[in-house]
């Protein structure tokens, strides 16, 4: 993905709100929504070359969302020799431990712990991995040539490109944030008007687009997600630009049969 927008605990303590496109290859083929890993149960789309994803949700209750970022000056790796990043979004997701009781989840600490595990077995491209929990916890990971790097996130709302988490150099970062830090949306539609507004913008009055329209690395899906709030999850994606394409309803995928 190349565009997230995150809020912490607007909907209430413990709530997480994602609005996140995908801008890749119009020609690299993936899958709608779906069950990515029965136990735990893990659902999001799944890329059909490496067989990742770029967002997954475990249990609905931990989400994680990968952006890519661009080599850093020196990266000398050679990229066939990469772990594909998709892999890393899947397997922190699926990871991470059992939980400590009936009907428990690891914590999103324990998340990061088992993606700093993941990233000394391997080497990945260049990316930066969201990790989100109801526990009222959230962190960025980065990872490429060099130590991997870790960001706590803090309540409120929060957007990431593909530089640092609030990188007031970006300027997609810089607007939405801007835009969006101090509306306090009062449900879980409000807050995907809100945040699909800014998923949909092409640039108007000068801004700079967020739904992009090109040859290479065009925006090719959209997801928007609620967990942790009193109404239940939710769960909605547009395989497409969210400009033309509507969101449908994926929430069911959250729950097993007979929950």
């Amino acid at each position: 993905m190349c565009t997230l927008i995150l809020g912490l605990g607007i909907l209430g303590p413990g709530s997480s709100l994602l609005g996140a496109n995908r801008d890749e290859s119009p020609t690299r083929p993936s899958a709608d929504p779906g069950v990515l890993v029965d136990a735990p149960r893990v659902v999001g789309g799944r890329d059909l070359v490496s067989g990742g994803t770029w967002l997954a949700i475990r249990e609905a209750r931990f989400v994680t969302a990968l952006m890519n970022r661009r080599p850093m000056p020196g990266d000398t790796r050679d990229p066939a020799t990469l772990r594909s990043r998709g892999l890393l979004c899947l397997g922190v997701a699926a990871g991470g431990g059992p939980g400590t009781g009936s009907g428990s989840m690891p914590s999103a600490d324990s998340h990061l712990d088992f993606a700093l595990e993941l990233v000394k077995r391997g080497s990945y491209a260049p990316c930066t991995l969201v990790g989100v929990g109801t526990d009222g916890e959230a962190w960025t990971l980065r990872a490429g040539a060099g130590a991997p790097a870790v960001q706590p996130i803090a309540r409120g709302w929060h957007v990431i490109t593909h530089q640092d988490v609030d990188d007031p150099g970006e300027p997609r970062t810089k607007w939405i944030l801007d835009d969006i830090g101090a509306k306090l949306p009062k449900s879980v539609d409000e807050a995907f008007d809100l945040m699909a507004g800014y998923l949909r913008s092409h640039g108007e009055g000068g801004r700079p687009p967020v739904c992009l329209h090109r040859e290479v690395f065009s925006t090719v899906s959209s997801s928007l997600i609620a967990l942790g709030v009193s109404a239940g999850p939710r769960y909605v994606h547009a395989p497409g630009p969210p400009c033309v394409t509507e969101y449908r309803d994926f929430t069911a995928l959250l729950r097993r049969d007979g929950d």
